[in-house]
């Protein structure tokens, strides 16, 4: 980038971001929303935790009915899962002992839809009591995956709905998607929920429509009807909406619109705020008090939600969640611009898919998956960096240039003409604990008090200044 002139004190242009820095603005100004700060697991469990506490109220017969089709994979008469419920926080949770617990969200087209078993939405969320914190990581459809039972390499959306075909098993469907992404993250998954697109139309309208605040105005001219063709063009504008279960889908859906809206980053956000959204209505008193909407949300759970969490298990998070006030959601997405996974031709028949990128390895992306609470936290920071070399080492430069920019950072070269310096070192203008961590693992440079003599520092323009050293290159 172009050298701010800093002994001047001349404003700085605003740099020229790149694609993989526009997905992350796009994701920071979704979480400035005051609303945004409950991100979608907590929601998604309280919306199941809403439907447990709602099966108390009914007749027994209709809800042990009902929880047959809702929890799935496990072998518990009704009353037993009743008894779980009251067990309730006591139950263990696979990963607490090791501090995480993952669980793979899904959301599915369902009968009427093309491919009604494909997973069109995958997040996994990783749960952290002891920081007191979750990370979403969304996962895309199009990565390419070795399916179980010799199906070969595949998009990774194909395992829940060729498990669901292969056994016309819902907690199976699961099984074969959790351990696709299994294979993709390094992370042992043990539980699974599943939505499909009916079922999230119907549980909007049961509730009366949701309220949702449109981030920019946006247009797809290629949304999907149900007969294999186009619907015209699907408009949204900036503000707050209110919409029903069709509008509300086709918002948490659309994926041709051009600009940052057109990316799975931009939907995947969306997805959240309709989450939240549903949430914050289904927990309101007008829908809790009202036995026709919590006898009629009791049926679309019961036809259009599955999961393998049990009742038990489930008011476990619960309480984990409200033990230690987790309110920290971190949102990530692993997509191109994290410059980890590439768009490929595949010859043979001409799919389109993603890979690792050249130079990067299965390994590479299992780290991204281990280290999503860093990364979302480095995200969330959007520091500004300036960086000069104080030896003159070009090479150096660009290499802790290209590191620094690749993690999402703004990156500006700074003009110094100071001594030589034994190491790298950095100065925080203002307080980024999660950038500096990052610099000094990645530079290994030291942090000083004080910055570069004679340097004037408006705060509003830098936050960490970074300054290189080592041996004195000779031209």
């Amino acid at each position: 980038m172009t050298n701010p002139d800093l002994n001047n004190n001349q404003p700085i242009r605003p740099p020229k971001i790149s694609v993989s820095n526009t997905a992350q603005v796009s994701l920071l100004k979704g979480q400035k929303q005051k609303h945004g700060t409950r991100k979608a697991l907590k929601l998604t469990l309280l919306a199941i935790l809403a439907v447990i506490l709602i099966l108390g109220g009914v007749v027994a017969n209709r809800a042990a009915n009902l929880s047959q089709k809702i929890f799935v994979g496990q072998k518990m008469t009704f009353f037993q899962k009743i008894k779980d419920v009251f067990k309730g926080s006591g139950t263990k949770l696979v990963g607490e002992d090791l501090g995480q617990i993952n669980v793979l969200l899904l959301g599915i087209g369902g009968e009427g839809h093309d491919g009604p078993y494909l997973s069109d939405t995958m997040i996994l969320a990783q749960i952290r009591p002891d920081i007191g914190q979750v990370s979403l990581i969304s996962i895309p459809r199009d990565y390419l995956v070795q399916l179980p039972n010799n199906l070969g390499s595949r998009k990774i959306n194909a395992a829940f709905a060729e498990g669901y075909y292969k056994n016309k098993d819902w907690n199976e469907a699961g099984t074969w998607a959790r351990e696709a992404v299994e294979k993709v993250s390094g992370q042992k998954i043990p539980y699974f929920a599943v939505v499909d697109f009916a079922g999230f139309e119907d549980a909007v309208n049961k509730v009366g429509g949701v309220d949702v605040n449109v981030e920019r105005d946006f247009t797809d001219y290629s949304y999907p009807d149900s007969k294999d063709g186009y619907l015209p063009p699907v408009t949204f504008k900036k503000g707050l909406e209110h919409m029903g279960g069709t509008r509300a889908l086709q918002f948490a859906r659309s994926r041709h619109a051009a600009g940052p809206e057109g990316s799975d980053f931009a939907r995947s956000q969306r997805q959240q705020k309709i989450i939240q959204a549903f949430k914050d209505k289904a927990m309101s008193m007008q829908t809790l008090s009202d036995p026709s909407k919590v006898n009629g949300l009791l049926g679309v759970f019961a036809d259009h939600f599955h999961t393998n969490v049990s009742p038990g298990e489930i008011f476990r998070i619960y309480s984990l969640v409200k033990e230690h006030d987790i309110q920290n959601f971190i949102s990530i997405s692993l997509d191109p611009t994290t410059k980890l996974i590439c768009p490929q031709i595949l010859p043979e028949n001409g799919a389109y898919v993603l890979t690792p990128c050249p130079g990067k390895t299965d390994q590479d992306i299992k780290n991204y998956f281990a280290n999503s609470f860093s990364i979302g936290k480095l995200y969330q920071e959007k520091s500004i960096i300036w960086m000069s070399t104080s030896n003159q080492d070009k090479a150096a430069y660009q290499t802790a240039d290209q590191k620094l920019k690749d993690a999402g950072l703004t990156v500006w070269e700074l003009p110094y003409k100071g001594p030589v310096l034994s190491q790298n070192v950095f100065y925080q203008a203002n307080i980024k604990p999660a950038t500096a961590e990052f610099i000094k693992n990645t530079l290994g440079a030291t942090e000083v008090n004080l910055p570069p003599p004679g340097m004037k520092i408006d705060k509003s323009k830098v936050d960490i200044i970074v300054i290189l050293g080592g041996e004195e290159q000779k031209n």
